[in-house]
């Protein structure tokens, strides 16, 4: 039978929800910073293409946040070395990722190969430290008392 009561979350499930949320915050800021940055530097700069190329860096910066949203939100019941463990598979995902968009747009002509690259190293750069921040200052201890 099932338990008519929901069961409480526990302090390092608790811990973890708000590393998640801290990190989701600071990822919408981040997306919206460079993608903003980008488009209005990338307009200034070259019109249209640099609008364009802009818009692409801003979009790299969500797929990079999204994709350490995803990793701790499935890792968040496994213990610090397993999480640990996937967002360096991660990191290296986003490496990959980075260096297929690279190659695939560095002969666009509908953008501006500059403002887009120069975008996505913001992006990178921004994501790995909103991601490095996160975690750091994310108190989440190692034992968890309540768990059963």
């Amino acid at each position: 039978m099932t338990d008519p009561k929901p069961r409480k979350e526990t302090d390092v499930e608790a811990a973890w929800t708000r590393v998640w949320r801290t990190l989701l915050i600071r990822g919408i800021i981040l997306v919206l910073v460079v993608a903003a940055l980008g488009m209005g530097i990338g307009w200034l700069v070259s019109g249209t293409t640099g609008l364009v190329g802009g818009a692409v860096g801003g979009g790299l910066a969500a797929v990079f946040i999204i994709i350490t949203l995803a990793i701790m939100y499935a890792g968040r019941n496994m213990g610090l070395t397993a999480i640990a463990g996937f967002l360096s598979i991660g990191f290296l995902f986003k490496a990959f990722i980075f260096m297929i968009v690279i190659w695939r747009i560095k002969d666009a002509t509908w953008l501006d190969g500059t403002v887009a690259f120069f975008t996505i190293v913001a992006a990178v750069i921004g994501s790995s430290l909103v991601e490095a921040i996160t975690v750091v200052k994310g108190r989440v201890p190692y034992v968890d008392p309540e768990a059963r």
